[in-house]
């Protein structure tokens, strides 16, 4: 296991405090998802083994357009969905590429819109993520300064 660095403190500190307002879904969420999906990816629906490393939880708004982690954000989709093919892509299209016809796509499109809306906030509010990005951006930047401090004590240490 590697050792923690700077960057890797500075990362998990971010992490953690993102972790405030956004946590990550519970085991339990987890569980709903994998029930509620009945272990298949929402996309392909290829049979995946919860016990295997192929089972992704992929957000249907990206964190990147201001997408919560939110379990009703998320979907059960296979590694390779996922990971290959879908990339930045958006569900909605990556589901109608990926349908071998059109009463597949309405079928997979209804079971995960029919998940989303069993709690209907999947993006956080624009005015609360400026505030926390600022506190946020307020921590690291004390951060980064505590950093500063400890090199410049760690070079008066005589051994």
């Amino acid at each position: 296991m590697a050792k923690d660095t700077v960057s890797i403190a500075k990362n998990k500190m971010y992490r953690s405090l993102v972790a405030i307002y956004d946590r990550h879904p519970t085991k339990a969420e987890k569980a709903e998802l994998w029930k509620y999906f009945e272990s298949r990816c929402a996309y392909c629906n290829t049979d995946i083994d919860p016990k295997s490393r192929m089972g992704h939880l992929d957000h249907l708004i990206s964190s990147a357009k201001a997408g919560a982690n939110n379990i009703h954000n998320i979907v059960l989709a296979c590694a390779h969905c996922n990971g290959d093919e879908k990339r930045e892509e958006s569900w909605e299209s990556f589901l109608k590429r990926k349908a071998v016809s059109p009463l597949t796509h309405e079928a997979r499109r209804t079971k995960i819109e029919n998940w989303s809306a069993r709690s209907p906030v999947t993006t956080l509010n624009s005015e609360f993520s400026a505030e926390a990005e600022a506190i946020i951006k307020e921590a690291l930047e004390n951060f980064d300064f505590s950093v500063k401090k400890m090199r410049a004590l760690h070079l008066n240490i005589t051994y």
